[in-house]
C-alpha cells in the first residue's frame, strides 16, 4: 500500500513521515510531492491508495488535485491538511470524495487516527477486489499450477485434469508449457533499500509480464533460500517459441539489473505437457545450485548437463580470501595461474571451461565485497573488469589479467572500509562540491564506493550528526556568507544554496542560527535592504 504526502512545506512532510508506523499500517512506500503538478504526476504513475494533501499549494491547489482524482475515477482514500476552516473548502472536499479534513496545526494522534482509518478502508477495498475478477482467477490458477508443479495434484493426465476441472479451469493436462527458473543473490537489492517481500512480489509480477506475456500474477511462484531468491514460472508454449523465449529471458535479465539491482541466472526447460510439470520442476531445482556463480546468464537444461548437484570447483575460495587478508597479490596470482593451467584437459582449454573459471573467479571477489557490505559497483563499474569479463572468447592471458584487477579493486575497497577517515573525507569533498544540488545519501555513498547504511553509520560516528544535518550545515554556512556579502533577496539565496522551498529554508536556517535569515542579516548589518 502506498501513501502520498503532498505539502509545499517540506518540514511538514518530514514530520508526518517520521510519525507514522508504516509496518503497522501496512504501508510499503511513502511518496512525497511539494506542488499540485508533482502530486498528479505521482498519482498517475504510482496510484497511491492513501493521499494526505495540503489545499494551498503552488501550480495546482489540493482541491484541483482531488477533482482530478475524482474525474479519473481513481480509487484513493483522500485527506486534506490545511490552515483553512472555510465551509466552502469542506463542501468541495465532501463533493469530490475526501474522507477527512484536518486543520493545521494538527495533533499527531489525530493524524495517526485519520491515516489508520484510511489504511483500513483502503485495505478493505483491496481485499474486495481480490475476491472478484482477474485477481481471483489469478489466485486460483496460480494455486493449481503450484499443486501440479509439486506433484500434489498427481502426475497422470487424468489426475491433473480432475484438479483443473474441479477449479473451473479449461486447461488441458496435455497442453504444452515451458518452465523458467530464475535464481539471484538478494544482497545488492536489499542494500539498495528493497524490502524482501516486496522484491519477491515485484519479481514475480515482472516474470509473468515479460516471460508469459500476462499482466497479473498467475504463472509465477517466488521464494528465497538464505540470500538467494528463486522464481519459478510457467510459460504457455502455444504463444511462444524457444527463440522468442530466450529473447524474453534476456529482457528479464536487463530489467532485473536496472530496477532491482539483481544479476540473476536463468534456467529454461524444453516444452513439456502440463501433467509432467512435477518431474520437470524437480530436475530443474536439482540443477539450480550450479547456476549461482553464473550470474547474468541463460541456460537450457541440455547446456547445464545431465548430472545434478554442485559443479566441480575450479578454485579454492578460502585460499584466495587468505591471500586477500594477507595483501599477498603475488601469491594469489601464482595460485590462480596454477589453477588456470589445471583447469584445462591435457593442456587444451575449451571455451566452456574458461567461461566457468571466469564466472567462479568473479563470484569469489563479488561475494567477498557483499559479505563486507560493499557495493558490487566497485567491480562492475570498472572499465577493465567489464571489458575482460564480457569478452566473447576468454583466454588464459585475459583470465590472469582479470584476476589481478579483481584482486586490486577488492583489496582497495577492503582497505577503504577499514580507513573510515578516508571514507568521510571523500564524502565531505563530494558534499562541498555538490551541496547546491538535490543530493542524497545514495549519491554520496556511490562516490565513496560503500553502502548507504555503512556511510550513515560512519558519518554519525565521525561528524557527530547525520548526513542530512551535515548537508544542511554546509548550505546554511554558504547562505550566511551570501547574506553578508550581497543584497540578494532571501528567496534567491535559498535557491543558490540548494533549497527550492523558501519556507523550508527559513525553518532550517532558524534551527541552525536561532533566528530567521532576514533577522540575522539585519542584526549583522550585511545588507542595505531586504528585497
Amino acid at each position: 500500500m502506498k501513501l502520498l504526502i503532498c505539502d509545499d512545506d517540506i518540514s511538514t512532510v518530514d514530520v508526518i513521515q517520521s510519525q507514522l508506523d508504516c509496518g503497522e499500517l501496512g504501508i510499503t512506500r511513502i511518496l512525497r510531492a511539494y506542488n499540485g503538478d508533482a502530486a498528479i504526476r505521482l498519482i498517475d504513475r504510482e496510484r497511491p491508495e492513501i493521499i494526505l494533501c495540503d489545499i494551498g499549494m503552488p501550480r495546482r491547489s489540493g482541491i484541483e488535485v482531488l477533482k482530478y482524482i475524482h474525474e479519473k475515477g481513481y480509487e484513493t482514500e483522500f485527506c486534506f491538511l490545511t490552515c483553512h476552516e472555510d465551509f466552502a473548502y469542506a463542501k468541495a472536499a465532501i463533493q469530490y470524495g475526501a474522507r477527512n479534513y484536518i486543520t493545521k496545526p494538527f495533533a499527531v494522534e489525530e493524524l495517526k487516527t485519520a491515516v489508520q482509518g484510511m489504511a483500513s478502508a483502503a485495505g478493505k477495498k483491496r481485499d474486495a477486489m481480490r475476491l472478484a475478477g482477474q485477481p481471483q482467477r489469478d489466485s486460483v490458477l496460480n494455486n493449481v499450477l503450484r499443486q501440479i508443479s509439486y506433484g500434489t495434484a498427481g502426475t497422470s493426465p487424468d489426475s491433473v485434469e480432475s484438479v483443473l476441472r474441479r477449479n473451473g479451469l479449461s486447461l488441458s493436462p496435455l497442453s504444452r508449457w515451458y518452465m523458467v527458473m530464475l535464481c539471484a543473490d538478494l544482497t545488492d537489492a536489499i542494500q539498495s533499500v528493497w524490502d524482501r517481500e516486496l522484491l519477491l512480489y515485484s519479481v514475480g509480477r515482472l516474470h509473468d509480464e515479460v516471460l508469459a506475456g500476462y499482466i497479473g500474477s498467475a504463472y509465477s511462484m517466488t521464494d528465497y533460500d538464505g540470500r538467494f531468491l528463486r522464481c519459478t514460472g510457467f510459460v504457455p508454449a502455444e504463444n511462444c517459441g524457444e527463440a522468442e523465449l530466450t529473447d524474453r529471458c534476456h529482457t528479464m535479465l536487463a530489467l532485473c539489473a536496472e530496477h532491482f539491482s539483481l544479476r540473476p541466472s536463468i534456467l529454461v526447460s524444453g516444452a513439456f505437457p502440463l501433467h509432467r510439470a512435477a518431474r520437470i520442476r524437480e530436475e530443474m531445482a536439482g540443477k539450480l545450485p550450479r547456476l549461482r556463480v553464473h550470474t547474468g546468464k541463460i541456460f537450457s537444461m541440455e547446456e547445464i548437463g545431465s548430472s545434478a548437484g554442485d559443479p566441480v570447483r575450479l578454485l579454492d575460495t578460502n585460499q584466495i580470501l587468505l591471500y586477500l587478508k594477507r595483501h599477498d597479490r603475488k601469491g594469489c596470482m601464482e595460485y590462480i595461474s596454477f589453477a588456470v593451467r589445471q583447469a584445462g584437459t591435457s593442456g587444451e582449454y575449451t571455451r566452456a571451461v574458461l567461461d566457468d573459471f571466469r564466472r567462479e573467479l568473479v563470484n569469489i571477489f563479488l561475494s567477498c565485497l557483499r559479505d563486507n557490505g560493499i557495493s558490487s559497483r566497485v567491480l562492475f563499474e570498472d572499465g577493465v573488469v567489464t571489458g575482460l569479463n564480457t569478452a566473447s572468447i576468454p583466454t588464459q592471458t585475459n583470465l590472469l589479467r582479470l584476476a589481478e584487477r579483481l584482486f586490486v579493486l577488492t583489496e582497495e575497497a577492503l582497505r577503504d572500509l577499514v580507513d573510515a577517515d578516508d571514507i568521510i573525507a571523500k564524502a565531505d569533498a563530494y558534499i562541498r562540491e555538490h551541496f547546491r544540488e538535490n543530493i542524497n545519501r545514495e549519491d554520496v555513498a556511490a562516490v565513496a564506493c560503500i553502502t548507504p547504511n555503512y556511510l550513515s553509520k560512519q558519518f554519525r560516528s565521525k561528524k557527530g550528526m547525520n548526513l542530512r544535518e551535515y548537508i544542511n550545515k554546509i548550505r546554511i554556512d554558504e547562505a550566511k556568507r551570501l547574506l553578508l556579502s550581497t543584497n540578494l533577496p532571501v528567496s534567491e539565496i535559498a535557491g543558490m544554496t540548494g533549497y527550492d522551498n523558501i519556507s523550508y529554508f527559513s525553518t532550517v536556517f532558524r534551527k541552525h542560527v536561532g533566528m530567521s535569515p532576514v533577522d540575522w542579516r539585519l542584526e549583522k548589518g550585511g545588507a542595505d535592504r531586504e528585497a
